[in-house]
């Protein structure tokens, strides 16, 4: 038997042959086992940081007593801040102006152009005024309206008047007498923009009823308030729970709990602050007053909602997304208090 023997040169070569070989193995299942790990990586940097809507503005309409009718008027205050957003000859020379004259100023072109420019509106955008009661909506263009300057209605005949008194915004042409004004103020929300942002889809008034307390999906533990009543409203796929915590003066706390499938989708307390108070419950404790308590899916694009918990001296209302990604927005309201 003839037996070769392996030169140096050629053992040399063959050992460097299976490093490479190696080498090359061990990166291929360096490949192969990366893969899953940055997966896992990507799965848990799925948790997305609440969706805030800054940009998203939902305002309340203003009836405006002019003396005969009401204006139906929509103050952008709340997101308009000009130094100069009206001209300063009105107070300057106020002491020779009636109050009536005080009252209501329509805004000249270049103070209209300046208003639209710090809103971000153009005159070609519209306004849409959605009654959610009565799945009704209205367009007006925004070319169509009046800017104008109103006095709040703290303001008073004899006062030093500032420009800070002053409600900036647009009305519409149409005057109306005093309990259609009202009627066309309640209920009705308005954006300002060049497209619907309403579902128009009908929502639904939360009629509520009294549950054991064990039917309350989420644990409670308050270290001062006692636990009182609970509630419930349900709808074709969601279950809405309402459980009442009770301080020294009554109901301070409501507790929220909307159930999708037997799992909880959201949750939230609504806390009683100064000069606010609770919506009375339809179905429960209200048998006269309108029902404030709506739900449904408002807004396109976007997760169902529920709003009228609370009422609000010092603030304005918000609305909630059933949808714990989501923050709560506040309706512009131009609150004087």
């Amino acid at each position: 038997m003839k037996i070769s023997i392996i030169k140096p040169q050629s053992l040399f070569s063959l050992l460097i042959f299976l490093t490479i070989l190696l080498l090359s193995c061990k990166k291929e299942e360096q490949k192969t086992f990366s893969k899953p790990a940055s997966t896992e990586i990507k799965k848990d940097s799925l948790i997305s940081p609440k969706i805030n809507l800054n940009d998203f503005n939902i305002f309340e309409i203003n009836p405006i007593d002019n003396g005969k009718e009401y204006d139906i008027f929509i103050s952008l205050s709340d997101i308009y801040n000009d130094s100069l957003s009206l001209p300063p000859e009105i107070i300057t020379n106020q002491k020779n102006m009636s109050f009536d004259e005080l009252k209501h100023i329509e805004l000249p072109l270049t103070y209209r152009e300046k208003l639209l420019k710090r809103t971000k509106l153009m005159e070609k955008d519209t306004l849409y005024l959605y009654n959610y009661k009565a799945n009704m909506l209205e367009k007006f263009p925004i070319n169509s309206l009046k800017a104008v300057a109103n006095l709040h209605v703290y303001a008073s005949e004899g006062d030093e008047i500032s420009e800070y008194d002053y409600m900036i915004g647009f009305q519409l042409n149409k005057t109306e007498y005093e309990e259609k004004a009202m009627e066309k103020a309640n209920f009705v929300f308005a954006y300002f923009g060049n497209q619907n942002p309403f579902n128009e889809k009908p929502l639904t008034s939360i009629q509520w009823k009294k549950v054991s307390l064990d039917k309350f999906p989420v644990k409670t533990q308050h270290k001062t308030l006692k636990t009182g009543n609970a509630y419930l409203y349900q709808t074709e796929d969601l279950q809405y729970f309402i459980l009442d915590l009770i301080g020294e003066f009554g109901v301070t706390e409501r507790q929220l709990a909307v159930l999708k499938n037997r799992k909880l989708i959201f949750e939230k307390n609504y806390t009683l602050g100064e000069g606010s108070g609770f919506a009375s419950l339809n179905g429960i404790e209200n048998m006269e007053y309108p029902n404030y308590l709506w739900t449904g899916n408002l807004f396109k694009g976007k997760p169902p909602v529920i709003f009228g918990f609370v009422f609000q001296s010092f603030g304005c209302p918000s609305i909630d997304f059933l949808d714990q990604n989501y923050s709560e927005i506040y309706t512009k309201c131009d609150n004087r208090h």
